[in-house]
Formats: C-alpha cells, sequence, structure tokens
C-alpha cells in the first residue's frame, strides 16, 4: 500500500510538473516518457495533438518526430551489418548505381559511413528543395539522386558539395538519408517502408510508419503547429482523422529514390512506442529477451566515430558534441551539472515545421527520456547548457528533481 502511494503521488508530482512547463513556454501538447532500469518508469501528457478539433495528447498520441527518425532507419539498418550485406564502408555509389563523388575531391570515394556520420561532404545545397518537392509530389515517379549529385543533372547546384574533402568535415545533411534509405532499398530489393516495418517495427510491436498513409490510426497523429500574428496555424498533419488524399506509391520502382518514404524525418510514432527502441539500445540490441540487432551493431551506432575539435564542423545552437552512426553524443560537461554525475547520454533530436523532440539515454545507467511537442508560441531559446533549449532543460530537471535521471525511485 505504501508503495503504491508513492507511486500515486510521484505521478500526481510530475503530471503537476509537466502541465506548469507546457504553460510556461507556451507548448501546443507534450508528451514526456522517462526510463528508468530499461523499461517505462511514467509517461505523461497535457495540451491538443489538434487545436480545431480540441482534441487531448495521451499515450496513442502520434507525431512526425523529424531527425529522430535518421536514429531509428540506422538502427534498422545494422541488420545489414548482421547480415553482411553491407559494407559500411565501401563506395556509397556502388550501392547506389551511380557515381557519388565530390567534384572537388574526385578521387575520394564518399562511403555509406560518411553519409550516417554527415561528413561525407555532401550540402543541402539550392537545388535541394526543388528536387525534393518534385519528390512528394509524385511518389510513384520521383527523380533519381543523380539528378542532385552529379554535375550536369536537373536539380544539380554548384553549392551541393563542399570544398573540404569527404570524411574531413562535419555538415548536417538530411539528404545523406536519403541516399541511405535508397541503399537500403537497392540491397534488398524491398522498399523502405516494407524493410522497416519488417526488420524493426512488428518485431517491437511498434505501429508507427515512415509515410502519413501508412498510419491506421490517423485519428490519433497530432497536427503540428507555428505561431503565427498571434494564431496557432498547421504546418503539416492536419489531416482532421481522415486521410482523404492518400499518395499512390503503386508505381514506385524500388531503389529509386527511397527519399519518398522520408527516412531523414517522416517517422510518424507514439512516444510510448518510441521507448522500444531505447530499451532496444539499452539491451544491446535485444528487446524482449528477442536477439533483432546484434551487440556489435548496437555497439557500433553507439561510439564516437566523429569528433568535435571546433574547427572541423558546422557550428550547431545546440546538441553540440562528438557522433557515432546518427548518434548525438551529448558534451561531457553536461555531466553533474544539468544531467546526471557521470552520464554518458547520446542518442537523437529533432526540429521540424514547429515540432521538437529528444530521445537521449545512458545505455550502461539504463535511463533516459523523450519529450515531444507540436509548437510553441515562439522560437526556442537556448539554455544556458548550450546543448538544449530552455523548455527541455525546464523538463530535464523536472525529471531529475523527482528521482527519475537518475533512477531513485520505483518503477511504475
Amino acid at each position: 500500500m505504501v508503495l503504491v502511494i508513492a507511486v500515486q503521488t510521484l505521478n500526481g508530482q510530475m503530471q503537476e510538473a509537466v502541465e506548469r512547463v507546457a504553460k510556461e513556454y507556451g507548448l501546443m501538447g507534450l508528451s514526456v516518457v522517462a526510463v528508468c532500469n530499461g523499461e517505462i518508469a511514467g509517461d505523461w501528457y497535457t495540451g491538443l495533438r489538434d487545436f480545431d478539433r480540441n482534441l487531448p495528447v495521451d499515450e496513442n498520441t502520434k507525431y512526425r518526430i523529424a531527425s529522430i527518425s535518421k536514429f531509428v532507419m540506422t538502427t534498422a539498418m545494422m541488420k545489414l551489418c548482421d547480415q553482411k550485406r553491407i559494407d559500411l564502408d565501401a563506395d556509397a555509389g556502388d550501392y547506389l548505381g551511380f557515381r557519388l563523388r565530390n567534384p572537388n575531391h574526385p578521387d575520394t570515394p564518399i562511403t555509406v559511413r560518411m553519409l550516417l556520420l554527415h561528413n561525407g561532404s555532401l550540402n543541402e545545397g539550392s537545388g535541394y528543395d526543388g528536387f525534393l518537392t518534385d519528390t512528394y509530389n509524385n511518389v510513384s515517379n520521383p527523380p533519381s539522386f543523380s539528378e542532385l549529385f552529379t554535375p550536369g543533372g536537373k536539380y544539380y547546384t554548384d553549392d551541393m558539395w563542399r570544398k573540404e574533402a569527404p570524411g574531413e568535415y562535419y555538415t548536417y545533411v538530411n539528404a545523406n538519408f536519403g541516399l541511405a534509405g535508397t541503399i537500403i532499398e537497392r540491397i534488398t530489393g524491398q522498399r523502405f517502408e516494407e524493410f522497416i516495418q519488417q526488420n524493426l517495427f512488428i518485431p517491437l510491436g511498434i505501429s508507427g510508419s515512415y509515410i502519413p498513409e501508412g498510419v491506421t490510426d490517423i485519428n490519433n497523429l497530432a497536427v503540428i503547429y507555428r505561431m503565427e500574428e498571434g494564431k496557432w496555424k498547421p504546418q503539416t498533419d492536419n489531416f482532421r482523422g481522415v486521410m482523404s488524399s492518400p499518395r499512390d506509391f503503386s508505381g514506385y520502382v524500388t531503389g529509386t529514390n527511397a527519399a519518398v518514404f522520408s527516412p531523414q524525418g517522416g517517422l510518424r510514432i507514439s512516444a510510448a512506442e518510441l521507448t522500444r527502441i531505447m530499451m532496444l539500445h539499452m539491451n544491446n540490441g535485444k528487446y524482449n529477451g528477442q536477439r533483432i540487432i546484434s551487440r556489435k551493431s548496437i555497439r557500433m551506432m553507439q561510439s564516437n566515430q566523429w569528433t568535435n575539435r571546433g574547427s572541423n564542423g558546422e557550428e550547431e545552437s545546440v546538441r553540440s558534441g562528438n557522433r557515432g552512426l546518427s548518434v548525438q553524443i551529448l558534451p561531457e560537461r553536461l555531466a553533474g551539472s544539468l544531467l546526471p554525475e557521470r552520464s554518458h547520454m547520446l542518442g537523437h533530436s529533432g526540429s521540424a515545421y514547429g515540432l521538437i523532440s529528444d530521445f537521449y539515454f545512458d545505455q550502461k545507467g539504463k535511463y533516459g527520456f523523450i519529450f515531444i511537442t507540436n509548437g510553441m508560441e515562439g522560437d526556442p531559446k537556448n539554455g544556458p547548457s548550450g546543448s538544449f533549449y530552455t523548455f527541455e532543460e525546464a523538463m530535464i530537471k523536472v525529471l531529475r528533481d523527482n528521482g527519475l535521471l537518475p533512477c531513485k525511485g520505483k518503477k511504475r
């Protein structure tokens, strides 16, 4: 009885704190999940997933989680490493079927690993937006990536490549993951979405999808908002509970351009289901005792493979640190200040259309957190830590003060 009362008290305190933070920072909706000892210690929700229909955020609410999608995609891609079907240090062009080379360094191969580390010298030049628009508007017959990165291509512009050689400089490039998704398709002969479902989501019992057309419970999908002129304006996923005009993927040829499935940022998933990806990593590739990814591949993803020396990469306002394969490794200076002492936290964040998401954990300590909001009243402001926004720092402090970072209390 004492334990039950303690858990109820903790949940009540956390719910009040989550609501307070959401109100203070003007968040539309907010999902918060804390993981302790490799299991969900608690989850809390507040605000609206759909402002116009006055629908609340709850445990079933799915969000387009932006760049955390990259972390999830790479986790599934590790299956190909386990099966020895891909060599991360091979020339990416050999898999893609066209020559992928920086014209400034034509003799230096760009490897698959470089794509996942954002240091392959690719750049999101002015041609990328038009390429992506035409990709999304014609999913049955999208343009080839060769038209974007090969000189003379329809979408090619001189700013699609950096002056630095491949492997030398970090530049965050979403197109890397459209290329990586296409590589998955060309190796497996499966569409990207099918590969992810079969190799990761079905084994984990996840009902998410990289395309809205694949979300069966579309009424639970959160609308993403920005505040414009004092009013909430939907930016994406405003389906009002009905997929009225689904895109037709029937004519898509596998291995053409997997960016149609938005591997760089299109995953729709709930915060609670996203924790299963976190648990998989905490348990070295196992979930509920089932081996899904090898320990070696999980550790490879999490290991530091690009060290931030300040001058060897673009400056980022937050999330600066070292890099694993589609993994952000948070700076050590945060341990003992904002984050727990001796913590080694890694994961990924996301930001697009007004959504902000966080997915960070300590693999050894087996604790972590997920925050997702579908909009805030103003632009997010950098907090004193230099690695999180102010509202994120406020939530981290709430978890810490309630014994959930690191884990001190009892699991729910």
